[in-house]
């Protein structure tokens, strides 16, 4: 707890100050021989100063810097910074800073713009959906696409095709129209066809789900959101007329009793509907727009004007009757920001704005990629017939000559052919595009970690940011290590520091001080009592416990008057307690009163506070004592 206290002090009020107007950042000091900048120092002194009622004379803040950066100091020297841990959440840290600086953030702007004008309409789409999957059945799956969407171009039924073909086993009763769809419903590559496509136009995509034949039907303005109650009566698994012409009959009736005999709908929905769900709240269901319910349920819910109740009607899950009770448009752009940055960050989307930012570091790094690469891979795939298995991956693996180079780097062939996957099935007109992939694959993360590295030195607020939390994890772990940690687990320290300031601890009121047991019954109270004469004061409480398990209760207990009924009632002369409960019974155990704290452990928190002050003290003076610290006093006379 203490280490988020103290890094979210140093850090969560950070204000960026931007110092790449500078031409020079002299250093101000060193501490222990490491440099401070003058932008370092200004940035934190600002920061504090901005957190104090009344600001910080200069000279005290210098003293209490150097003090900080002399901890740091002794944490380095102690290798903290090369630890594991410390090595595994200081990279988390980065990385979560570092974000912002790794995606376009205009491209966000622009999905959030997209997505909010996409709401404002809906597309009747169908689809034939094939497998996806490795190279070779994606290609396949590709390769019957293109020929049924030649077929219904030379006029066979989209349907009846979709029918016979796709996977999806909606589209053997819908023949692969998905109806109305609204933005946000299916995988972004879907809906980026749907809503781009012309109307009564085809395209091919490839979602995670499959490889899709979409055809576009239709276009139109959102109809907004409506907001109902239902009845329904489920058909039954294999139901035969007779049961259909019953449940027919029962929400004839159902509805006759709400429309025409005063019936309250939403009890009877409660009692009637078999979707159990809404039946709780009297039928009620969550708003809803287009594409979210089957398309008969989705007709009436529209048309019905509010308060109507509509006729019995049949849908693939049984027979409903629905209340209207709202409508609603979709609202303002701001209205929606909250919805439309959680679709962004939950789909397709989300990679997006990371992908442009790379395409933008690699045009700034000044990516090049040697074509002569993949001519050589190419020539290896043909000379070796393109059979992709473990001979060819070698004869791959052994090609030298540069893939690709950017700022200072140039990254060598074997670097991309060492990620090649024996266990991928590939045709050999795909094997070239495969390794051209796992070049750029290669590419994006170098082009990731390259800007990583240099963020500290493009971006002066990124820089100073960062540098407080890898200063504050080792400030923390240095002073647990000497403080904090080392008086809690110092007994003798603390006894002695009490013993030698006992002067300083008074009370204005007496303590009980001992034990109290408490006892399920008074047996097991007698027995507990008889007990404690025989078992050793060492393992005495071990011992109870064991022995009466769940029968009893131990606590000790320091307590002045008032503060502990059953202790007032022992000790001070108090009432009898009223204790019910599972132990009901008690009694003290190796008590007294005490006028004033006898060891540290009777005013524990006061001691341990003030002998970590102690350690403090003499800490920093053997930091001082130990490190060199030396301040340029005319760079001092330049802090703004």
């Amino acid at each position: 707890m203490k280490k988020r206290v103290l890094i979210c002090l140093i850090a969560s009020m950070a204000v960026m100050y931007n110092l790449s107007a500078k031409d020079k950042d002299p250093v101000l000091m060193e501490v222990g021989g490491d440099k401070v900048t003058l932008s370092e120092f200004e940035y934190l002194y600002h920061k504090n100063s901005q957190q104090q009622i009344e600001k910080e004379p200069l000279d005290k803040y210098v003293d209490r810097f150097v003090v900080y950066k002399l901890k740091v100091a002794d944490a380095k020297a102690a290798g903290i910074d090369t630890t594991k841990s410390f090595v595994k959440e200081y990279t988390m840290y980065r990385n979560e800073l570092a974000r912002p600086y790794l995606i376009d953030s205009t491209a966000i702007d622009r999905l959030a713009l997209e997505t909010y004008e996409r709401m404002k309409r809906e597309v009747d789409v169908a689809h034939i959906m094939l497998p996806t999957g490795d190279w070779a059945i994606r290609e396949k799956s590709r390769q019957k696409l293109d020929s049924l969407k030649q077929c219904i171009e030379n006029g066979q039924d989209f349907a009846e095709l979709a029918k016979a073909y796709s996977i999806d086993r909606s589209a053997r009763v819908n023949g692969g129209d998905m109806g109305y769809l609204t933005v946000g419903r299916t995988p972004y590559s879907f809906e980026h066809a749907a809503f781009t496509t012309p109307v009564g136009q085809m395209t091919i995509v490839q979602t995670d789900y499959g490889m899709h034949l979409i055809k576009v039907l239709d276009n139109r303005p959102s109809q907004g959101e409506v907001c109902v109650e239902h009845i329904l009566k489920m058909f039954p698994r294999n139901a035969n007329d007779s049961i259909m012409n019953v449940l027919t009959a029962e929400m004839d009736s159902i509805y006759d009793l709400v429309v025409n005999n005063g019936g309250n709908f939403e009890e009877i929905a409660k009692i009637e509907s078999d979707d159990r769900g809404s039946a709780q709240s009297g039928g009620l269901l969550p708003w809803f727009g287009a594409g979210r319910m089957v398309p008969e349920f989705e007709k009436v819910a529209f048309e019905l004007k509010k308060g109507e109740i509509s006729k019995p009607f049949k849908s693939r899950y049984g027979i409903h009757i629905v209340k209207k009770l709202d409508n609603r448009s979709i609202g303002s752009f701001e209205d929606n920001l909250d919805n439309i940055m959680g679709m962004i960050k939950m789909d397709e989307r989300a990679a997006i704005p990371q992908k442009e930012r790379i395409a933008q570091l690699k045009k700034e790094y000044g990516l090049k990629e040697n074509s002569k690469f993949l001519e050589l891979v190419g020539a290896e795939v043909e000379k070796y017939g393109g059979v992709y298995d473990s001979v060819l991956i070698e004869r791959l693996q052994k090609i030298d000559c540069e893939a690709f180079s950017f700022a200072d780097k140039k990254v060598n062939s074997k670097e991309v052919t060492a990620m090649l996957n024996h266990s991928v099935k590939l045709n050999p007109d795909a094997i070239v595009k495969y390794v051209e992939n796992l070049m750029h694959s290669k590419e994006d993360k170098m082009i990731v970690a390259y800007e990583l590295e240099n963020l500290p030195v493009k971006y002066p607020d990124y820089r100073n940011l960062l540098n407080e939390y890898y200063d504050g994890m080792l400030l923390f772990e240095i002073s647990n290590r000497n403080v904090w940690d080392k008086a809690n687990k110092d007994r003798e320290g603390l006894e002695a520091y009490f013993q030698a300031h006992k002067d300083n601890y008074k009370w204005s009121e007496p303590r009980f001080k001992g034990y109290l047991i408490y006892a399920s019954n008074d047996s097991v109270l007698n027995a507990v009592e008889n007990a404690i004469d025989t078992l050793g004061s060492d393992t005495l409480f071990v011992s109870l416990r064991k022995q009466f398990k769940g029968n009893i209760r131990i606590e000790y207990q320091l307590a002045k008057k008032g503060e502990n009924a059953v202790v007032d009632e022992i000790a001070f002369g108090g009432k009898k307690a009223e204790n019910p409960g599972r132990f009901p019974v008690y009694f003290a155990y190796d008590y007294k009163v005490i006028e004033q704290p006898e060891e540290a452990i009777d005013v524990k928190g006061l001691v341990t506070s003030d002998y970590q002050s102690q350690l403090e003290e003499q800490w920093v003076a053997q930091l001082r004592n130990k490190y060199k610290v030396k301040i340029n006093k005319k760079v001092l006379k330049q802090v703004q």
